[in-house]
């Protein structure tokens, strides 16, 4: 016995297609949007009428290249809603306002002063003002509703994107700083690991865009992997997939930090250079040709090499990226000859990251796009399904539902 599907359920199908259309475009007419989804002239029209009055969708002047009559164009408002992109890192918090449509349309940061939860939550809410004050005063808007916002921050998050399992150099953990920043920010929050979403970014924007599988190498202050497995991001079971700087190295005590600014500056300590300098001195040092600067990035690299060995062995992804300091000509280098001279025999392809130093803010924004673009979607197709302007109940399946549904097919379609 076939099972039949409710008419407000085949409605919300066509209606999410009709978003879907326009949200590939930047602006559509109705013709186009007919030949893109199959569905009817009425049904199209409906839907877009009623994304119309809720504010989702609006007219963006005429169509007069076609022929015949000027049709009316459609778009996506990009105006609808406002989503966070957050980078708490070690020293400095980034902060960027998105719309609708993905772009960036205002952008703070400062150093951060405190790493108690509830002070890097108020550095959060204020630059978060900050920019909502600059949207407001370009568009001239009374408000600007944030809907959401999305976390990164050095740690591992558990899965539920709330708990914090560990924070290397910053608090224990725990759910704290979740809970001041939606107390702050006023809307739901999602925290996500800094390199995951560097991970995100490399994907949407860098050079992993097409790869099925990628690792994302980035050194820092401590080095985490991105890992991408058929497409998605692997996060593992709560959250910890990635941190491969306690990986086991040769001469290493099992569980240490073997690659990282701590490492990194007990390494150049014993090779007698100054104390206190950051990765990039080390670098510039052994560029110049300081001696005892070049055996401690010959150390860094070797590590490095080893673990992405260790990586490809495990994955075999298509592709390894480092970022950060890893990303520079002197690691990078040295890691790729390094693999070629010991372990040609596998195949790996180790490439510097693609994306700009804000790769942890643009993939937060790649997903608060996401996160903003399924709620208010969400919400405008219940709102079309429930329209009594719609066909009803007793409507016929016609092509507006197995056209619609060109991934499931008629059958499919007709026993939903």
């Amino acid at each position: 016995m076939l099972l039949a599907g409710d008419q407000r359920l085949l409605r919300e199908i066509n209606a999410r297609a009709v978003l879907e259309v326009l949200d590939a475009h930047d602006t559509l007419g109705r013709p186009e949007i007919v030949a893109a989804t199959g569905l009817s002239k009425t049904t199209v029209a409906l839907a877009l009428r009623t994304f119309v009055e809720h504010g989702l969708v609006e007219e963006a002047g005429l169509d007069h290249d076609r022929r015949g009559p000027a049709a009316t164009l459609y778009r996506v408002d990009p105006e609808h809603g406002y989503a966070l992109a957050v980078d708490i890192g070690h020293v400095r918090v980034r902060v960027a306002l998105v719309d609708l449509v993905g772009r960036v349309r205002a952008r703070a940061e400062q150093p951060l002063s405190a790493k108690e939860p509830e002070a890097r939550a108020s550095t959060v809410e204020k630059l978060a003002a900050h920019c909502v004050a600059a949207v407001r005063h370009d568009t001239g808007a009374e408000s600007v509703a944030v809907r959401c916002a999305v976390v990164g921050l050095p740690a591992i998050v558990d899965a539920d994107h709330a708990m914090v399992r560990r924070v290397p150099g910053l608090e224990k953990g725990g759910p704290t700083l979740h809970a001041a920043l939606e107390e702050g920010l006023g809307c739901p929050v999602v925290l996500e690991n800094d390199v995951n979403l560097a991970a995100i970014a490399e994907q949407r924007t860098g050079a992993g865009k097409g790869l099925d599988s990628f690792v994302l190498l980035r050194l820092g202050i401590g080095l985490g992997a991105g890992i991408v497995i058929d497409g998605r991001l692997h996060r593992g079971a709560s959250g910890g997939a990635g941190e491969v700087a306690f990986l086991p190295q040769p001469g290493r005590a099992l569980g240490a930090e073997s690659i990282g600014a701590a490492s990194l500056a007990t390494s150049a300590k014993e090779a007698g250079l100054p104390a206190g300098l950051a990765p990039h001195e080390v670098l510039d040092l052994a560029a110049d040709g300081d001696e005892r600067a070049v055996a401690v990035v010959d150390e860094l690299a070797g590590r490095l090499a080893v673990l992405v060995a260790s990586v490809a062995l495990l994955l075999e992804p298509q592709k390894i990226f480092l970022a950060g300091v890893a990303r520079e000509d002197a690691v990078l280098g040295r890691v790729q000859t390094y693999l070629a001279e010991r372990v040609g025999i596998l195949p790996i392809v180790v490439e510097p990251s693609a994306v700009a130093a804000d790769a942890v803010l643009l993939g937060a924004a790649a997903l608060a796009r996401d996160a903003l673009r399924d709620q208010a979607f969400t919400a405008a197709v219940r709102r079309a399904a429930e329209s009594e302007d719609l066909p009803d109940d007793d409507a016929p399946l016609d092509a507006d539902l197995t056209t619609g549904l060109s991934s499931r097919g008629a059958d499919d379609a007709r026993t939903l």
